[in-house]
């Protein structure tokens, strides 16, 4: 038994003889007395009053009691964090359940509402033609809602593997492929070069779309949306406290907007969860909350610049792939 205690104690002891002050925790398996394994908090410090004669003061402290409390809590929590992990599954479960429930009802107010105008149209009047079409866009808003809902709890759950990702043949394919960007409705432009980012392209796509879509859909009446979009490599940024930290490696994608702008004191608001840019537009109040938990997820920042009438510049900001 002494053998494993000396390989524990003797170097120590020749660090502290060599000056320095060593602490450690000393575990013996089987006590000579107790028969039992104990633990102790160790403090070496030497004294050299006299140069010729130089000595250790060992502080030993029984901490067999406190390793044993802790080895109790941490099986406690593990315990629970099981439990937890059981329960959370079968909240994705429920919560997938109870969602499509949810929709069907609305998918039928939705159907028949169209069957109504459909076959009863001219029976319906000028009122009644509004009474459904109201019904049709509360439905549509519920629904949308739901599905950002569950948008936003299986970004949060899932896991996310980053790899390289091409952002703009990402950027092009959604310019290309969403309807509310195509050129009879917007000019989206995407200029200069875009360096290959270390993410997730699914929750790229859902971050960039996302942002597209707010860009040409908050504009005053009237107003053709221009949405211009560029890259540049970021040296330095600062931090939510407003302290400058240096950055190699990263890229930030800016999307700027001729839109009608964001009050300076909703910046960080606008993020939240079921916060809206205005009330005037239609939305859930979820998309950019979806943006930065996905891009935080991604070891990212976002962020903006924006005031009430001069349009928006959001930015995304990734390791470089």
């Amino acid at each position: 038994m002494l053998g494993p205690l000396y390989e524990q104690i003797s170097p120590r002891l020749d660090r502290a003889f060599a000056g320095e002050r060593v602490s450690y925790e000393l575990r013996i398996p089987v006590h000579p007395k107790t028969w039992d394994e104990r633990f102790y908090d160790v403090v070496y410090q030497v004294r050299t009053e006299n140069p010729d004669n130089p000595y250790v003061v060992a502080v030993i402290t029984d901490i067999t009691q406190r390793k044993h409390t802790q080895t109790i809590l941490e099986r406690a929590v593990e315990e629970r964090t099981t439990k937890l992990r059981e329960m959370v599954q079968e909240l994705e479960g429920f919560s997938y359940s109870i969602a499509h429930d949810l929709r069907a009802p609305l998918r039928a107010m939705q159907g028949f509402s169209e069957i109504l105008v459909a076959e009863y149209g001219p029976k319906l009047g000028e009122d009644g033609h509004r009474f459904l079409g109201r019904i049709a866009s509360a439905a549509g808003r519920m629904d949308s809602l739901i599905q950002d809902v569950l948008n936003y709890s299986r970004m949060v759950r899932a896991d996310l593997p980053l790899e390289p990702v091409e952002v703009e043949q990402l950027l092009r394919g959604i310019v290309d492929t969403y309807p509310m960007l195509s050129t009879d409705k917007a000019e989206v432009v995407l200029k200069g070069e875009f360096p290959v980012v270390l993410g997730n392209e699914a929750m790229l796509t859902q971050v960039f779309s996302n942002l597209l879509g707010n860009a040409v859909k908050f504009v005053g009446a009237g107003v053709r949306p221009h949405v211009r979009v560029w890259a540049q490599q970021v040296d330095t940024s600062p931090d939510r406290n407003g302290e400058s930290k240096t950055k190699s490696r990263f890229v930030r994608i800016f999307i700027q907007d001729n839109g009608i702008g964001i009050a300076a004191d909703q910046h960080e608001k606008i993020f939240g969860m079921f916060q809206r840019a205005s009330k005037g537009y239609e939305g859930t109040g979820i998309g950019l909350t979806i943006v930065r938990k996905a891009v935080e997820r991604m070891g990212g920042e976002v962020g903006l610049e924006s005031g009430p009438g001069r349009g928006s510049t959001f930015w995304v900001e990734l390791p470089r792939g």
